[in-house]
């Protein structure tokens, strides 16, 4: 599926997480196809992308797994892992 999206499974997997924001519409409207979205499914798909916010583990080394007492290079991967691959350019905010 990510071949024929056009990204990465990283990209993917940080989208699917709430990590990464939304990508571009034509990505999106690529996945209903894929997915036989119905077009109203399509449409709450948009907005949900025009509402999103940044989980609350985004830029931070959280993670269930971890405690304070984890190792310095577990919590910088983890740090790694939630950063966003890009900037939430692609879906601006209704007004």
């Amino acid at each position: 599926m990510c071949i024929i999206l056009g990204v990465t499974k990283g990209v993917w997997r940080k989208l699917e997480r709430g990590i990464n924001p939304p990508p571009q519409k034509t990505v999106l409207k690529k996945f209903c196809i894929l997915v036989n979205a119905l077009s109203y499914e399509q449409a709450q798909l948009f907005e949900l992308a025009r509402k999103w916010e940044p989980h609350k583990d985004t830029n931070s080394g959280h993670h269930s797994l971890l405690n304070k007492n984890s190792n310095s290079e577990w919590i910088e991967a983890m740090t790694k892992e939630n950063k966003p691959d890009y900037e939430h350019r692609h879906w601006g905010k209704r007004r």
